[in-house]
């Protein structure tokens, strides 16, 4: 082999070598992250350094971050009114349902007054020890997941549960209903099935079944609590 033929080897071993140093340059994740935490648990997390506050609703709770790529819902339970928690499950529920956790790929999104172009992985998580619940929504799979994984349950959650559990384990502290409305929404605690309830109907009788829904036991209802003509 002569020099030329050297040197253009050379070259070509060169040139493989910076396609793949750009190429994995390009896939890493360079995201800058700050932790943030949730006041009334004390649970951490990271987020990227850019994102800002679209909206923080004192009335119901939830606060709402985003940037160019990611938007981040977060809320927590712990001693709010039905209407809260109604005001939280009208952004999770069309997206996961009434499940306790999530994880699924939806095109441009739009959740909380909040956009995004193109495929998004979406991710709900909660606990039910610390009453936190958290949607991450990204064009970037990399994000949702450091997010995820970096989050340390709140002191409420420590007593009971390793906080460095894997989120697989983490999301298995789901928040377990109580009971279900008719169109299957889930309440978590016993006072909010009666508040709902008297604010739906007043005084009236009722119980929850063996399937977790609540039937009525008033005259003139029938159990998902439709009004019926009675007999003479």
């Amino acid at each position: 082999m002569n020099e030329k033929h050297i040197i253009i080897a050379i070259l070509s071993i060169i040139i493989v070598l910076l396609c793949f140093g750009i190429g994995y340059m390009l896939l890493i994740d360079h995201t800058e992250y700050v932790t943030t935490t949730i006041a009334e648990s004390g649970t951490t997390f990271e987020i990227p350094n850019d994102m800002s506050i679209k909206s923080n609703n004192t009335e119901s709770g939830i606060l709402v971050l985003e940037n160019d790529n990611t938007i981040i819902v977060l809320y927590n339970s712990a001693d709010k009114g039905l209407a809260s928690v109604m005001s939280f499950a009208d952004i999770k529920v069309p997206i996961f349902g009434n499940e306790y956790s999530g994880n699924l790929t939806m095109n441009n999104p739009t959740v909380a007054g909040c956009s995004l172009d193109g495929e998004c992985n979406a991710v709900y998580i909660g606990n039910n020890d610390t009453h936190d619940n958290m949607i991450v929504i990204s064009k970037n799979k990399d994000i949702v997941s450091h997010i995820i994984n970096s989050i340390i349950w709140g002191k409420k959650a420590a007593d009971n549960t390793d906080n460095t559990a894997s989120s697989s384990e983490q999301t298995s502290s789901q928040p377990t209903a109580y009971a279900y409305k008719s169109d299957g929404t889930p309440m978590y605690s016993e006072d909010e099935v009666s508040d709902y309830m008297l604010n739906k109907y007043g005084m009236v009788d009722y119980h929850v079944g063996d399937n977790g829904y609540i039937d009525m036991d008033e005259p003139g209802y029938d159990d998902a609590g439709n009004k019926v003509d009675e007999e003479d």
